[in-house]
C-alpha cells in the first residue's frame, strides 16, 4: 500500500518584521506543524518531508523550497501540505487563490493552514474563499506596503552614507555600523588596477597580468575567508576578466562616494531587477575613506568614455551571436582597420588572454569569414528550396503568381536604384533637403506597397507548394530574404542562434529552425 507523505512548508523573509520574526522563526513554524500532525490520528501513517524557504518573499513562487514541493505534489508523492498560515505559503492573494480554488483541488491535495483554521479535507472551501481570500489580500497589501517602507528605510541609511548591500564591494570590508572601511590587502589591488588604467593599459592586459601573478578575485577572495558569496563563473572557477575590471574602474564607491539606486526589483518581492538609469541614482559623496583620490577616478572614467564614443556604431549584424566554445563566453565584436584603410571586425576570446585553461580558441577569426559561411548555407538551402519546387509545383497553376512576384521584385529593384539617383543628386547640391525627403519618402511608400505584394505572392506560391508545415515555414522565411547578398541582422535573428568558435578556428552554427535536414 502507498504510504501519504505531508509536505511541511515553512518560510521566513525579511518582509515579516521584526516584531513577527520570533513567532514566524522557521523553529516556530517547525513546532507547530509537527504538533498538529501529532494531534491528529488520522496522519499517524503518514511520513513528513519538510520544505524551506528562509530569506525569500511571498510575493511570488519563484522560490527553491515551494517549487520542490510542487514537484513532490505532481509527483503523486506529497497528498497533504500544510502551513503555519496563508501568508506563509503565499502573499499574492491572486496566485494563492488559483492554487486553493484550481490546483489543489484538481490534484486532489488536501491543505491545511493551522493558524488560519482552515483545511480542505473537511471544509466546504466554496463557502469559505471569501475570507480566505480575504486574508490573502491583506497579506499582499501588507507586503507591498512593508516594502514601501523598507525602501525607505534603506534610502535614509544610504544618505547617512552607510552601506547598504549584502556585501562590501572588493576593496572594502562593512563595519558593525554599516559604515565601509578600507581592506588593507584587496584595497591595494583596487589601487593598482586605477594605476594601470591611468597608465593606459588596456583592461584585457590588466586581468591577463593579475591572473598571471595568482592574485586572487573578488570572488575567490570571498570564499577563501568564508563568506558564501553567490556568483556565476566560468566553468566553476573564477579567473580576471576583462568585465571585472571595468566593473572596479567604473565604481564610483572607490572615490568616498555612497551610490544607491542602481538596480530596481522588477516586481514587489522579486530577486530580478532591472537597471535605473544613472540620473535617478543616489549619490552622496565623501561618505568614507576613498581607496583612490576623486581626480584619479574621473580621469580614468573620462578615458573610458572617450573609448567608447570612439568604438560606438550601428547595431552589428553578429552581436551577442559568437560565442567561444571553450568557455562559452559571447565574443565581443572589434573593429579593425585593414591595409589601405578598409574597415573590417574580428572575433578572438578574450578569456584565452587571462588563461589557458578552458581551451579556448587562440585565433582571430574576421567577421566576413562569419558571414560568408552563414550566407554560403542559407544560399544553398534556398537553391535546394527552389529546386524541390521546380520538381513539385505545378507550372499552369503558380505561373501568374510567379509572374507578379518578378515583376513586384523588379520593381523594387528599379525603385532602389531611384533612390541611389536622388541621394547623389542631394549629395551634389543638384536637390535640396526639402526635396530629397519628399522624393524619398514617396519612393518608401511604393516600396512598402511592393514590398506586401510580394510577401503576399510568396506566401500564397508557398502555401501551395510546401506540404510539410515546419517546411513551409522555413521556405517562406528563405524566399523572403533570397538571394541573401549580404548579411542582416534581421537575417541572423530569423536563422541563427549563435555560431560557437572551436579551439581549431572552425565555426559550429546552431540555427533556429528544426527542419533543416528536410531541406536536401
Amino acid at each position: 500500500m502507498k504510504k501519504h507523505g505531508i509536505g511541511l512548508y515553512l518560510r521566513l523573509s525579511d518582509e515579516d518584521g521584526r516584531e513577527f520574526r520570533e513567532s514566524n522563526s522557521i523553529t516556530s513554524q517547525r513546532d507547530i506543524l509537527k504538533n498538529y500532525v501529532r494531534s491528529h490520528r488520522e496522519f499517524a501513517d503518514y511520513y513528513m518531508a519538510e520544505f524551506c524557504d528562509d530569506g525569500y518573499s511571498g510575493t511570488n513562487f519563484a522560490r527553491p523550497g515551494v517549487q520542490k514541493l510542487l514537484d513532490q505534489v505532481r509527483a503523486g508523492v506529497i497528498s497533504v501540505i500544510m502551513v503555519k498560515d496563508f501568508s506563509r505559503f503565499g502573499r499574492n492573494y491572486i496566485e494563492v487563490g488559483n492554487y486553493l480554488e484550481q490546483v489543489f483541488p484538481f490534484l486532489g491535495i488536501r491543505f491545511i493552514s493551522v493558524n488560519d483554521g482552515f483545511d480542505s479535507g473537511v471544509s466546504d472551501f466554496s463557502g469559505e474563499f471569501f475570507d480566505v481570500a480575504f486574508k490573502n489580500l491583506a497579506h499582499d497589501l501588507y507586503s507591498k506596503d512593508l516594502s514601501e517602507k523598507i525602501i525607505s528605510v534603506r534610502q535614509m541609511k544610504a544618505r547617512r552614507g552607510k552601506c547598504i548591500a549584502s556585501y562590501a564591494p572588493y576593496g572594502y570590508l562593512k563595519s558593525p555600523d554599516q559604515k565601509l572601511t578600507p581592506d588593507r590587502e584587496a584595497a591595494f589591488v583596487v589601487r593598482r588596477i586605477f594605476h594601470m588604467a591611468l597608465e593606459g593599459i588596456p583592461k584585457a592586459h590588466i586581468a591577463s597580468t593579475l591572473n598571471r601573478e595568482g592574485i586572487l578575485t573578488p570572488l575567490m577572495l570571498r570564499r577563501q575567508r568564508g563568506e558564501h558569496f553567490p556568483c556565476k563563473t566560468v566553468n566553476e572557477k573564477s579567473v580576471w576578466r576583462t568585465a571585472s575590471v571595468l566593473s572596479i574602474l567604473q565604481d564610483q564607491r572607490y572615490a568616498g562616494d555612497t551610490v544607491y539606486g542602481k538596480v530596481k526589483p522588477i516586481s514587489v518581492g522579486s530577486r530580478e531587477g532591472r537597471a535605473v538609469p544613472r540620473e535617478q541614482w543616489m549619490i552622496v559623496p565623501d561618505t568614507h575613506e576613498a581607496i583612490v583620490s576623486r581626480e584619479v577616478f574621473e580621469r580614468v572614467n573620462l578615458g573610458i568614455k572617450k573609448r567608447s564614443a570612439c568604438h560606438r556604431e550601428k547595431e552589428a549584424s553578429l552581436r551577442g551571436k559568437v560565442r567561444c566554445a571553450g568557455c562559452n563566453r559571447i565574443i565581443s565584436r572589434v573593429k579593425r582597420v585593414r591595409s589601405g584603410g578598409r574597415k573590417g571586425a574580428t572575433y578572438r576570446c578574450g578569456i584565452q588572454n587571462m588563461t589557458k585553461e578552458f581551451g579556448c580558441c587562440p585565433q582571430t577569426i574576421e567577421e566576413c569569414q562569419i558571414e560568408t559561411a552563414i550566407l554560403a548555407m542559407l544560399r544553398k538551402m534556398a537553391a535546394a528550396v527552389a529546386d524541390r519546387e521546380m520538381e513539385e509545383a505545378s507550372e499552369s497553376k503558380t505561373e501568374e503568381t510567379e509572374k507578379l512576384l518578378i515583376k513586384c521584385e523588379t520593381e523594387v529593384n528599379r525603385l532602389a536604384g531611384r533612390k541611389r539617383e536622388k541621394y547623389e543628386a542631394y549629395k551634389d547640391g543638384l536637390l535640396s533637403r526639402e526635396a530629397f525627403a519628399g522624393e524619398k519618402a514617396a519612393l518608401e511608400k511604393q516600396r512598402n506597397i511592393l514590398l506586401a505584394e510580394i510577401e503576399k505572392c510568396r506566401k500564397k506560391l508557398y502555401d501551395d507548394k510546401c506540404g510539410d508545415t515546419g517546411e513551409m515555414d522555413t521556405a517562406l522565411r528563405l524566399g523572403r530574404f533570397a538571394p541573401f547578398e549580404a548579411l542582416t541582422r534581421e537575417i541572423v535573428e530569423t536563422f541563427v542562434e549563435q555560431v560557437c568558435i572551436c579551439r581549431d578556428g572552425s565555426l559550429r552554427i546552431h540555427w533556429k529552425f528544426k527542419d533543416f535536414s528536410n531541406i536536401f
